[in-house]
C-alpha cells in the first residue's frame, strides 16, 4: 500500500527560511505592540498585560514553529484578496494591513488575536456553501479587531489577575481569614467572575455580529449569507458528530492473524454515576460566550430589516470549491499531524464506511495505530485518545472509545503493522 500515492496533505510551500521570516516579521510587530503597553499602563496593571500578551504570543510562535499552521500558496493568496478587499471597502480599515493565517485545526472557526492578526482554522471552509458566507466569519472578527475586544478582554483578565488572584489582594486577604466555609465563599466569587465574563463576551458577539455586517455589507456581498454562515455555524461540525456503524470495525479489524474479538465493543457501566452533581454549580449556558444563535440572528433582522427577506445562498466560485475540496480531503492528516490520532481513525472509520478514499484511509489508518501504541506503551494514550462522557458524546463515539480503550498494546500493535504493509 503505497501512501505516497495516495496523499491528501496540503502541500506546504513555504521552506525553513520562509517560515523563519514569517516569525521575524510576527516579532517585530509583537515588539512594536509591546512597547505601547509599556507606555499605556502602569504598575501591577502593565506587568499584568505584559505577561499576558507575552504568554499570548509565544504560544502563537511556537504553534508556528511546530507547524500548526499550514502555509499554502493558493490558501493564502485566497485568504490575503478577502483581506484586502476588506481593508479596501470599508474606509476605515484602510492601510489597517490585516493578516490572515491558516491554522490546520478541522473545527470550523476563526478568531481575532487582537493586533490585526486572524486566525482561520481550516475547518471552516468545509461548513459554508460559498465565500459569501466564509467572508461573512471575517468580516466578524475584523468587526471584533476595530471594537478592540480582544483588549479589552485582556484588560479585564488583568483587573481579574490583581484585584482577585494576586496574594496581596483585598478579596484572597479576606479569605484567608476565614475560619469557616472559606471553599464556599471562594466559589461563590469564582461563579461570579465567570458570569459576569460570561455576559462581557456575549455582548462582544453581538456587537461583532452588528458591526461585521457593515463590514460585510461593505462589500456588496450577497447579504442573507451573512445570516446563513449563522445557521450553519450553530451545527459546529466535529468529528465525533458522524455516525460510525458497529459493521464498519468487523470488516476493518477482522484481520489475518488477529481474528475480531466482540469483547472490544465491551463497554463500562456509568450506571452508578452521579451526572447531575455539579448542574447546580457552574452552567455552561451563564458563561457561554456565544449567545444562542438564533438570539443573534433575531437581533441582526431587528436593526437589519432587509435581512428579513428570504432568499437562497449564492453558487460558490469555482476557486472556493477548490479550496473546500482541499480542506475536506485533507482532514483525516491534519488530524494526526494535531495529535488527535484518535479523531483521526474515527474519521478514517466514517470515510471506510462510506467507501471514501480506500486506499488513502487505510495507510493512514496504520500510521495513526502505530502512533496510539507508541502512546499507550509510554503510558501516555490519554493525550490522544479522548475518555468517554456519558451524555456528552454520542453512542457511536462512545462506542469507539470503548473499542479503542479496550485495544491491549499488542493488538494496537499488529493492526499497525497490518495496514503499514505495502
Amino acid at each position: 500500500m503505497s501512501l505516497s500515492s495516495q496523499t491528501r496533505q496540503l502541500i506546504d510551500t513555504s521552506d525553513y527560511a520562509t517560515r523563519n521570516q514569517v516569525i521575524k516579521n510576527l516579532e517585530s510587530r509583537y515588539s512594536s505592540l509591546n512597547s505601547k503597553i509599556r507606555d499605556t499602563y502602569n504598575g501591577k496593571m502593565k506587568r499584568e498585560m505584559e505577561a499576558i500578551y507575552e504568554a499570548s504570543q509565544n504560544h502563537f510562535l511556537e504553534s508556528i514553529k511546530h507547524k500548526k499552521f499550514i502555509f499554502n500558496s493558493e490558501f493564502n493568496t485566497y485568504l490575503d484578496s478577502l483581506g484586502l478587499q476588506i481593508q479596501t471597502k470599508y474606509p476605515t480599515l484602510k492601510n489597517s494591513n490585516l493578516i490572515f493565517f491558516l491554522s490546520k485545526d478541522p473545527i470550523p472557526n476563526a478568531f481575532c488575536l487582537g493586533d490585526h492578526t486572524f486566525v482561520v482554522n481550516l475547518g471552516l471552509f468545509t461548513i459554508f456553501d460559498n465565500e459569501h458566507e466564509f467572508l461573512s466569519v471575517l468580516t466578524h472578527e475584523v468587526a471584533h479587531q476595530l471594537l478592540e475586544h480582544g483588549k479589552k478582554s485582556i484588560e479585564n483578565k488583568a483587573v481579574t489577575n490583581i484585584n482577585y488572584l494576586d496574594r496581596k489582594s483585598s478579596t484572597v486577604r479576606s479569605l484567608s481569614k476565614e475560619q469557616y466555609n472559606r471553599g464556599l465563599k471562594s466559589f461563590s466569587i469564582l461563579k461570579s467572575l465567570l458570569y459576569e465574563q460570561g455576559e462581557v463576551k456575549r455582548k462582544h458577539e453581538t456587537e461583532a455580529d452588528s458591526l461585521g455586517y457593515l463590514i460585510y455589507k461593505s462589500l456588496d456581498s450577497h447579504k442573507m449569507d451573512y445570516i446563513h454562515s449563522l445557521d450553519k455555524l450553530v451545527l459546529m461540525d466535529s468529528v465525533p458528530s458522524i455516525e460510525v456503524s458497529k459493521s464498519i470495525y468487523k470488516t476493518v479489524f477482522d484481520l489475518p492473524s488477529l481474528p475480531f474479538d466482540e469483547a472490544w465493543f465491551k463497554s463500562e457501566s456509568f450506571d452508578n454515576y452521579n451526572y447531575d452533581f455539579y448542574t447546580e454549580k457552574i452552567t455552561k449556558d451563564s458563561i457561554s460566550s456565544h449567545p444562542e444563535t438564533v438570539d443573534r440572528i433575531q437581533h441582526l433582522k431587528s436593526i437589519f430589516p432587509e435581512l428579513n427577506e428570504d432568499s437562497e445562498a449564492e453558487t460558490a466560485s469555482s476557486t472556493f470549491l477548490n479550496l473546500q475540496k482541499l480542506a475536506i480531503q485533507s482532514k483525516v492528516e491534519n488530524l494526526f499531524y494535531l495529535n488527535e490520532y484518535g479523531l483521526s481513525v474515527y474519521l478514517i472509520l466514517y470515510r471506510l464506511q462510506h467507501d471514501i478514499d480506500v486506499d488513502y484511509c487505510k495507510a493512514w489508518l496504520g500510521i495513526n495505530f502505530k502512533a496510539l501504541y507508541e502512546a499507550k506503551k509510554n503510558y501516555q494514550l490519554n493525550r490522544y485518545l479522548d475518555r468517554v462522557v456519558p451524555k456528552e458524546q454520542s453512542e457511536s463515539y462512545q462506542q469507539f472509545l470503548n473499542f479503542m480503550w479496550n485495544l491491549k498494546l499488542s493488538e494496537l500493535k499488529e493492526i499497525s503493522e497490518y495496514y503499514a504493509l505495502d
